[in-house]
């Protein structure tokens, strides 16, 4: 290398230039994308409408009593799969850049 001249610079392959400022590693990457994924589906279950029940209890035709299935939540159960999914993400990528060792 001539005198005077900086070392060229190494960039990962498959990266952007600017991604690699940003996030260093895949793993990064997830940990950011896990820990946003987490708030979102915590803000869609805590933001959820509670389930609007209700009862008539008049069959008066039918022999057998009449058992209707709560309805389901659905709004509820996304959102608490949703944060599920980036726990584990976030989990794993700080799992892992726990145990890396530095560039």
């Amino acid at each position: 290398m001539p005198a005077g001249t900086a070392p060229p610079v190494r960039r990962r392959a498959g990266y952007p230039r600017d991604v690699t400022r940003l996030f260093p590693s895949w793993t990064h990457l997830v940990l950011v994308l896990g820990a946003v994924t987490l708030v979102v589906g915590v803000v869609v279950a805590v933001t959820a409408p509670p389930v609007s029940v209700g009862w008539f209890a008049y069959a008066p035709l039918s022999d057998r009593p009449v058992i209707a299935d709560p309805p389901t939540n659905w709004r509820l159960l996304t959102g608490v799969a949703v944060a599920v999914v980036g726990a584990l993400a976030t989990a794993f990528a700080a799992g892992r850049l726990s145990v890396r060792r530095p560039d």
